[in-house]
């Protein structure tokens, strides 16, 4: 199965464009009075935190290859999991604390997408599904999905409709 974890480098190095391009959004979509609405700025942490989470994450489970030739899938799926726990409460925490200015669609299966991700790698934890690279991608992929939907919310509403954004 080891030949299978180059998946997890594509989805870092995307991952790590996509924190990229939040620095060129915010050289071009800054307000010349330096204030960012509160939604965009939701948004733009949403868009960092699950890009750099996605990257680090992706990495992860090559620390195991540095000393052995075997990958310990329940340790990474539990890492994963308590990091994925921890994130979702904080993106969920910003959704409720900013609801007046974001979309609560999005921001419910936005949430609904991470507890969902922190739940099948607990179930992986806990033995009632198989902790692999499969389960583990899940998660991963999770975040570098949760990093798309936040790319395109800002774009839209930064650049695209700067009017709404007064």
């Amino acid at each position: 199965m080891i030949e299978n974890i180059d998946v997890l480098l594509s989805v870092a190095e995307i991952s790590v464009a996509f924190a990229g391009f939040a620095g060129i959004i915010t050289a071009v979509a800054g307000r010349s009075d330096g204030g960012w609405d509160p939604g965009n700025l939701t948004r733009f942490r949403l868009m960092i935190t699950s890009s750099l989470a996605a990257t680090i994450m992706s990495l992860m489970p090559y620390i195991f290859l540095l000393n052995s030739d075997q990958i310990n899938w329940n340790w990474s799926v539990g890492i994963l999991g308590v990091f994925l726990f921890f994130l979702s409460a904080l993106w969920i925490r910003s959704f409720v604390i900013g609801r007046k200015n974001l979309n609560n669609y999005v921001s419910f299966g936005v949430g609904l997408m991470a507890v969902s991700a922190t739940l099948v790698q607990f179930a992986a934890l806990f033995g009632f599904i198989v902790a692999d690279l499969g389960i583990y991608f899940l998660g991963v992929f999770c975040l570098f999905i949760l990093s798309c939907i936040a790319f395109f919310r800002l774009v839209t509403e930064a650049i695209l409709r700067p009017a709404s954004a007064d």
